[in-house]
C-alpha cells in the first residue's frame, strides 16, 4: 500500500542549500504554519464544511523564481492567499475565465501589465499556474507572472520513492543570470539512495559515465521532505519532496543556495517510453499563458503574452536516441532556440537548452484530458465604426461574449448561430430593442467581422446603434512588418454630422514613414501631386501592437493605427478621437493595393444598422440586406475603375444620381464608403469574404 502525507501544516525552517555544479537535488521547505482548524460540533458548521469545495485548502508551491511558498485557496469565497518563503502574504480574489473554462485568474495589485496572465488550473490535490512572484534577486522588489506547480499530497514512506526520473531544472542568479539543466536520476534501495547523471550530455542513468554520476544517501526530513547527502562531498546536501500527481510520483525542489547565490526550481517526472499526444494549459517564464499541443512530431504553443498579444508557435519534436532517456524529447533541435520536453499523465514540462536563446526558460502545463475547446475562443482587439477601440471576448462552446469599451464598461451576453445563414452568429443584447436584431458576426482565422450595438459617437447621454467592426488577435508587432500600400477608407463622426475619407496611403522605410495623398482627386500614392503628399513619422504607439503617426509639417496632426493580419495580408485599422479635434471620432480601414479584382461574396454590416450579403464582380455590386426596423432591400450598383492615375484595387460604385461610393477588397475583407457629398458622406459597409 502506498503511503503519502497530505498537507496539514508546515513550520518555518531554514532552507538547506546545495549547488554541486547543478547536480544538487533541491532545497528544504520553508513557509508559515498552516494549522488545522479545531473540531466543530455545531451542526451548521459541520454541514458547511461538508459542503465546501473539495479543492479548498493549502498547497505547497514550487515557483519558477526559485522559492517555495504556500497557496491557500477558497473556491467558495473565490479568494486566495499566497505566502512567500519570508512569510509575506499576498491575498486577493480569483475568477474563472469564461473564454477558457477551468482556468482561474488571480486578481493582484502586483499585476500592471496590459494582460493578466497570472492564472491557474486545478486537479486532484494539484494546482498548476502562474503568479506575480517577486523576480529573483530584484531590489527593490519587482514582480512578474511566473509559473508554479503546487501540491498537497506527498510521499511519506521511503520505499515508495524508488524509480527512475527525468529532472529539469532552472536557476536564477544575481544580475539576471539564468541557466537550465536536464538530467536523469534514480532513487533505489527502498528510498535510501539517489543517483544523478551530472553530464553535459543527457544520458540514461544506466549509461551515465562513472565520472559524471553522483550518489547521495537519502534520509527522512521534516514535513514530508527527503534529505540527500552526497557520499563523496558531505557539504553537498539538499532536500526534495515527492508529490503524488495523477497517480504518479513527481519530484519537486526549489530554494535558495547561499554559495554561490542561486535560486532554483527542479521538477522530475518518471522515465517512460510512453509519449502520448496531449494538450496542456499553463504558463512560461516569458509570462505567457496558453495551451501546448505536443505529440511525436510537433509542439504547438498558442498563448497570450503579458503585453496582450496572442500568437502560435509550431516547433518540431525529435525522436528517441540510444543514450538519452526515452521520456525526454528534443524540441526544435536543429533551430537556434532549442528545448527539451517531458510529460506524464497530468503534467507536461518544457525547458530551454543551455544556450543564450533559451537557458532558464521553463513551461509548466497541466494536461487537459477533456474535449479541446473551440480554437476561436479568446480575446480580440476591436476597431469599431463608432470610432472606438474595444475588446471582444468569445467562447464559441458556451456561446457567451463580453464587449469591453475603453472605459472598462462591459456589455455581456449570449449569442446563437443564425439558422438561416451558416457561419453567422447573432449577438443577444439588452441594448437592442428594434424589431430585427442585426447585431451579428462571422469569423476567420484570428479575425472577427461583424456589427454590435455600440454607443453612438460623441452622443451624450449614451444611446446605442448597431455599427460594423473588425476585430483581430493577430496584430503586427514588428515595425518592419508594417510596410505596404493601402486603400484607406474612413468616416469622421461628430454628435450631429458625419463625413468620409477616401485616399491611398503607403507605409515605407521599414515601417518608419507613412505617406498620405491628401487631394480632392483619388490618386495612387505614386501619382499623387507633390503638394498633396503628407508625410508622417511612425513610431511605437501606446500599446505593443499600435503605431503612432505625426505629420512632419503639422505636429497636431497625429494619431494611432494597427496593422492586422487577415487572410495572410496586412489590413490597416484605426479608431479613436482626433487629437486636434476631440469632438470628432474617426474610423479607418485600409485594404492592401493589388492589381486583381476577383468576384467575391461578403457577409457583414453597415453603419445604417443593416446586415446582409454582398456580391461583387468586375462590373457590378449587389447587396441584399435587412435593416433593424425590418425593412429588407436589394441594392445594385455598377462598378468602374478609378482611372489610370487611381488605385488599382479601388472601384467607384454608382447607384445612380448622386449616390456614389468607393469600394475595395482584400483576400478576406470587402469595404465600401460613401463619397463626400451630403447624400452619402459617412456611409460605411464592411463584410467578411467567404
Amino acid at each position: 500500500m502506498r503511503m503519502t502525507g497530505h498537507l496539514a501544516g508546515w513550520g518555518l525552517a531554514l532552507l538547506l542549500a546545495a549547488c554541486g555544479g547543478g547536480g544538487g537535488s533541491g532545497s528544504g521547505g520553508s513557509g508559515l504554519s498552516a494549522t488545522a482548524g479545531s473540531a466543530k460540533s455545531d451542526t451548521a458548521a459541520t454541514k458547511a464544511a461538508a459542503d465546501a469545495d473539495v479543492r479548498n485548502g493549502i498547497y505547497r508551491v514550487y515557483a519558477a523564481n526559485g522559492t517555495q511558498q504556500q497557496l491557500a485557496l477558497d473556491f467558495d469565497a473565490a479568494s486566495y492567499t499566497m505566502t512567500d518563503h519570508l512569510g509575506q502574504a499576498e491575498s486577493g480574489s480569483f475568477s474563472e475565465d469564461f473564454t477558457e473554462p477551468g482556468t482561474y485568474v488571480f486578481a493582484s495589485s502586483r499585476i500592471t501589465t496590459p494582460a493578466n496572465t497570472s492564472r491557474f488550473r486545478v486537479t486532484i490535490d494539484t494546482v498548476v499556474g502562474a503568479f506575480p512572484f517577486q523576480v529573483a534577486y530584484s531590489n527593490p522588489a519587482s514582480y512578474a507572472a511566473q509559473p508554479f506547480v503546487a501540491a498537497r499530497d506527498f510521499v511519506s514512506t521511503a520505499a515508495q520513492l524508488d524509480g527512475t526520473y527525468n529532472r529539469f531544472s532552472i536557476t536564477r542568479s544575481p544580475g539576471g543570470v539564468q541557466d537550465s539543466s536536464m538530467l536523469a536520476a534514480r532513487l533505489s534501495g527502498s528510498g535510501t539512495v539517489l543517483e544523478i547523471c551530472n553530464d553535459s550530455i543527457i544520458y540514461k542513468i544506466d549509461l551515465c559515465p562513472a565520472t559524471s554520476k553522483r550518489t547521495y544517501t537519502v534520509t527522512a526530513g521534516a514535513d514530508s521532505t527527503w534529505v540527500a547527502t552526497n557520499v563523496s562531498n558531505g557539504s553537498d546536501v539538499a532536500s526534495f519532496r515527492m508529490a503524488r500527481i495523477g497517480g504518479q510520483n513527481v519530484y519537486l525542489a526549489a530554494g535558495v543556495n547561499a554559495t554561490p547565490a542561486v535560486q532554483f526550481l527542479r521538477v522530475g517526472l518518471p522515465e517512460s517510453a510512453n509519449w502520448p499526444s496531449t494538450r496542456g494549459l499553463g504558463a512560461s517564464t516569458t509570462g505567457s499563458w496558453g495551451s501546448n499541443l505536443i505529440d511525436t512530431a510537433s509542439s504547438v504553443r498558442t498563448a497570450t503574452s503579458t503585453d496582450g498579444t496572442y500568437g502560435s508557435l509550431t516547433m518540431p519534436v525529435g525522436g528517441t536516441f540510444p543514450l538519452q532517456p526515452e521520456g525526454i524529447r528534443g524540441v526544435n533541435s536543429s533551430g537556434t532556440s532549442k528545448y527539451f520536453a517531458m510529460q506524464n499523465g497530468l503534467l507536461s514540462v518544457i525547458v530551454g537548452s543551455r544556450n543564450p536563446n533559451t537557458q532558464g526558460y521553463i513551461q509548466l502545463n497541466l494536461i487537459d484530458t477533456g474535449a479541446a475547446p473551440d480554437a476561436r475562443n479568446g480575446r480580440y482587439k476591436v476597431y469599431a465604426a463608432n470610432g472606438s477601440r474595444q475588446t471582444l471576448a468569445l467562447n464559441l462552446d458556451s456561446k457567451r461574449y463580453e464587449m469591453t469599451d475603453e472605459a472598462g464598461t462591459v456589455a455581456s451576453g449570449s449569442f446563437a448561430e443564425d439558422a438561416a445563414e451558416a457561419g453567422t452568429f447573432v449577438f443577444n443584447s439588452p441594448r437592442i430593442n428594434s424589431p430585427v436584431n442585426t447585431a451579428r458576426f462571422r469569423l476567420a482565422t484570428d479575425t472577427v467581422v461583424g456589427s454590435f450595438p455600440f454607443a453612438l459617437a460623441q452622443v451624450t447621454p449614451a444611446s446605442y446603434g448597431v455599427r460594423p467592426f473588425v476585430a483581430s488577435r493577430a496584430l503586427v508587432k514588428a515595425q518592419a512588418g508594417l510596410d505596404g500600400v493601402y486603400n484607406r477608407f474612413g468616416i469622421n463622426l461628430t454628435a450631429t454630422t458625419r463625413d468620409s475619407s477616401i485616399t491611398q496611403i503607403q507605409v515605407a522605410n521599414g515601417g518608419t514613414t507613412l505617406y498620405l495623398c491628401n487631394d480632392s482627386g483619388i490618386y495612387r500614392i505614386d501619382n499623387c501631386p507633390a503638394a498633396s503628399v503628407r508625410t508622417y513619422t511612425v513610431s511605437a504607439g501606446p500599446t505593443v501592437d499600435t503605431w503612432h503617426i505625426v505629420n512632419v509639417s503639422n505636429p497636431s496632426d497625429s494619431g494611432n493605427f494597427g496593422i492586422a493580419r487577415v487572410g495572410g495580408e496586412n489590413v490597416y485599422l484605426s479608431a479613436g478621437v482626433l487629437a486636434a479635434t476631440p469632438t470628432t471620432s474617426v474610423f479607418r480601414i485600409g485594404l492592401p493595393e493589388r492589381a486583381t479584382w476577383p468576384a467575391a461574396t461578403a457577409l457583414g454590416g453597415a453603419n445604417n444598422g443593416s446586415w446582409g450579403g454582398t456580391f461583387i464582380d468586375a462590373s457590378s455590386y449587389a447587396r441584399t440586406q435587412v435593416l433593424p426596423d425590418g425593412t429588407s432591400a436589394t441594392l445594385n450598383a455598377s462598378l468602374s475603375s478609378t482611372g489610370t492615375i487611381g488605385p488599382l484595387n479601388m472601384r467607384t460604385a454608382s447607384f445612380g444620381g448622386s449616390s456614389l461610393h468607393f469600394a475595395s477588397q482584400s483576400a478576406k475583407l470587402f469595404a465600401m464608403v460613401g463619397s463626400r457629398n451630403p447624400a452619402t458622406a459617412g456611409a460605411l459597409e464592411i463584410g467578411l469574404i467567404d
